[in-house]
């Protein structure tokens, strides 16, 4: 991803308005005006919750600017306390702001740059900061960061060879409270839904067998609230609301989104917010096969602006929307390239492969689902070439690198309907998956196959049919076969989610509903909507 950088839009402001509500939820119409606005305008951030919506339709909510929140002690960058025992009311962040320090000489000099930026109530290390005990997270807040760390941040870094998320974000988080408390939101969700997903309902939440007793839905809730309380203050500043750290906590927060909402239920929230983002900096490099690979590692975490972090949560955020388009069927939403060469074939790493393919899958869904106003059926046919020409590329001469070490075929007799396939690393497996979930996008887009009448159509429907059992069961074998990997299951989730009201036998539909059961339980992954569905449709189908 390219560095440079682009000034901020001046123009009309969207106001942002908190209020406590029972639970974090937003709604945005896909036709939202200004979500990848060419106008320029400020980026703020609305709550627009239906409880808020309704207190500020009365008229006295938006005559009167609300009353800072309750939010917890921030006395150092690195101290804070469990949401459910230590709120307390404190200062508004841009009060709070005039007490800094104006410099630290003796810290690292990559530092240096953290003090003159706004987030919060922190510009970097305080004045009290030091090795004292009274300096390190509460105990609680200290779970969670780690929980982030270990279990969370693979997600994120999937197609990331410098590991952003695990190595820079929770150390960068430690002076950036919109960072810090984005980290607490997904940790917390996460561990809740877990423990939920586990039978544990009512319980006290554990990590390590360790109980965190003051660790409930509630104080998901505030921590969601306390970062909602930073990205305002960063709002209100122009110079301060484009940077890495709101799209790396966007990215965090929408991961918070799709496992606190359904698998087929709506999760777009903060897709507008890193949409906009995105929009904003007019980079093509962004998602562009041919710049996909970014810019090496900045040299600092601290360093301001952080080039190497905005491009991690780039790739993040598209991993997250292929998931979501997919899954809804709707265009890709973040700006891809319209001048990707795929004719493009060098010698790479993994990551950089894998990346350039997550790139063409993203145009895949905007050739599947969007409004392309082709003119004729054969430039139509001329693209989907192109596009097919990708996976077809792959098929012939697919690096070594990239090739599994290890298969064995599906034997239903003996009860295993997946393939077995192992690779060396998560990234691999991601790629591997993500030329499967083209494969379906080609497949169902093919325009040879738009004839769905006359004599040979039900035996294209029926080999149509075949073709997505077929790619499914790669992508659940790929799943299944490298289980280290957790954003394996949820793109097999996603597969299943459109193709799998196409399997008929009921052992298979069964196997698939193990896997299903399986993310919930193993990764808080929403599935019981997608189960409830399947269920339906092959009830129907069989005239149950």
């Amino acid at each position: 991803m390219s560095g440079k950088e682009s000034k901020p839009p001046v123009g009309s402001k969207i106001r942002f308005r908190t209020t406590p509500r029972p639970k974090p939820t937003f709604d945005f119409a896909p036709d939202q005006e200004w979500v990848g606005s060419r106008r320029k305008r400020r980026l703020t951030y609305v709550d627009m919750t239906p409880r808020v919506s309704g207190v500020l339709s009365n008229g006295s909510a938006a005559k009167s600017p609300p009353a800072f929140q309750p939010t917890i002690g921030l006395s150092s960058p690195v101290e804070s306390a469990s949401p459910s025992t230590n709120i307390s009311k404190q200062t508004p962040p841009q009060l709070e702001q005039d007490n800094q320090p104006a410099e630290h000489p003796e810290r690292d000099p990559g530092l240096a740059s953290r003090f003159r930026y706004p987030i919060g109530p922190l510009h970097g290390w305080s004045d009290t900061y030091s090795d004292s005990s009274s300096s390190y997270l509460e105990f609680q807040d200290a779970c969670l960061m780690r929980h982030f760390i270990e279990n969370l941040a693979p997600l994120f870094d999937t197609s990331d060879m410098d590991r952003h998320f695990a190595i820079v974000v929770p150390e960068r988080a430690l002076l950036c409270p919109v960072l810090r408390y984005a980290v607490y939101t997904a940790s917390a969700g996460h561990l809740i839904r877990l423990a939920y997903c586990r039978g544990g309902n009512g319980n006290i939440i554990s990590v390590d067998g360790t109980g965190l007793p003051d660790l409930t839905p509630d104080a998901a809730i505030r921590y969601h609230d306390i970062c909602i309380s930073h990205l305002i203050e960063i709002s209100k500043d122009p110079n301060e609301e484009y940077n890495e750290d709101v799209l790396t906590a966007a990215a965090i927060l929408r991961f918070y989104e799709q496992i606190d909402a359904p698998s087929t239920g709506p999760s777009e929230a903060y897709l507008n917010a890193i949409q906009f983002i995105v929009n904003t900096q007019k980079d093509e490099s962004f998602y562009s096969y041919q710049t996909i690979e970014g810019p090496p590692r900045d040299s600092s975490v601290h360093v301001t602006p952080s080039i190497s972090l905005r491009h991690s949560a780039c790739l993040a955020a598209m991993r997250q929307e292929i998931w979501s388009a997919f899954l809804h069927q709707r265009p890709f939403r973040l700006p891809v390239s319209p001048h990707n060469d795929y004719s493009l074939f060098d010698p790479n790493n993994d990551f950089i492969r894998a990346n350039r393919i997550f790139v063409w899958v993203a145009d895949l869904l905007i050739f599947c689902f969007g409004d392309n106003h082709f003119t004729t059926a054969q430039e139509k046919l001329q693209r989907w070439n192109i596009l097919k020409a990708v996976e077809q590329r792959w098929q012939d001469t697919r690096p070594q690198p990239m090739r599994p070490f290890y298969y064995r075929e599906r034997d239903p007799s003996s009860g295993r309907f997946f393939p077995e396939v192992w690779h060396a690393n998560a990234c691999q497996v991601a790629g591997a998956q993500h030329v499967e979930l083209g494969k379906i996008l080609l497949a169902v887009s093919d325009p040879t196959r738009t004839s769905r009448l006359g004599i040979g159509a039900m035996s294209r429907n029926n080999a149509l049919a075949a073709e997505l059992r077929n790619i499914t069961r790669r992508l659940c074998g790929l799943a299944l076969s490298n289980q280290k990997c957790p954003s394996a299951m949820i793109t097999a989730m996603v597969a299943i989610a459109v193709c799998g009201e196409y399997f008929t036998e009921p052992a298979e539909q069964d196997a698939l509903l193990q896997l299903l059961h399986a993310l919930e339980y193993d990764y808080a992954w929403p599935t019981h909507s997608t189960v409830a569905a399947l269920r339906a449709s092959w009830a129907q189908s069989s005239g149950v």
